[in-house]
């Protein structure tokens, strides 16, 4: 028996194109597309006052870095603001929100903290917003961490004066995120 006996039959795809994707790739700019990748860690609070809540919703792993989901749920309505701009990466307000991270190494990566789009170095850390979306009640963005932490602990921390936020750390075991990264790869491999 088969539902849909309709459909035509394809050639298979081996997913070569893939490839080109890879090779022009820079890995701060974000997870490989060709990636689904693991979830690492699920959610823990970074921050809360009676005002507002800052938490990280999970952790996702990939090959060469980690795609930290940040969550910020506001308590009522009137407590609100809009995050477009106080959440982006150059806004200059020294009372705005920040994210950041250390790892054991001494290396750390922090948000609004530049002028003008980031250069990859390739011993430094990047932390990168990729995306945000926000609601009535709430803001949630993804922020790119590469490369991957080293094995030990991996900080992370927010700060944010004009909530009353002062600078609050987490440490969490970086182990099971590496682990998680070593699962994830190329859905499509061509060899």
């Amino acid at each position: 028996m088969s539902l849909f006996d309709d459909e035509l039959v394809r050639s298979v795809r081996d997913g070569a194109a893939w490839e080109v994707h890879r090779a022009h790739r820079d890995p701060a700019s974000g997870p490989a597309l060709d990636e689904v990748g693991v979830l690492a860690l699920s959610s823990f609070q970074l921050a809360r006052t009676g005002e507002v809540v800052v938490a990280v919703r999970g952790i996702t792993a990939y090959s060469d870095g980690l795609l930290l989901s940040v969550v910020v749920l506001f308590a009522d309505e009137q407590k609100t603001e809009d995050l477009g701009w106080s959440m982006q990466e150059f806004g200059r307000s020294p009372g705005r929100f920040r994210f950041g991270c250390a790892f054991t190494d001494g290396r750390s990566a922090t948000t609004g903290t530049r002028d003008a789009p980031a250069v990859s170095l390739p011993d430094l850390p990047a932390l990168t917003l990729l995306g945000s979306h926000a609601t009535a009640l709430g803001w949630d963005g993804d922020y790119w961490l590469h490369p991957l932490p080293p094995l030990g602990s991996l900080v992370l921390g927010c700060r944010w004066p004009d909530r009353a936020i002062p600078e609050t750390l987490v440490e969490i075991d970086s182990d099971p995120l590496v682990a998680a990264a070593l699962t994830s790869g190329p859905v499509w491999r061509t060899s």
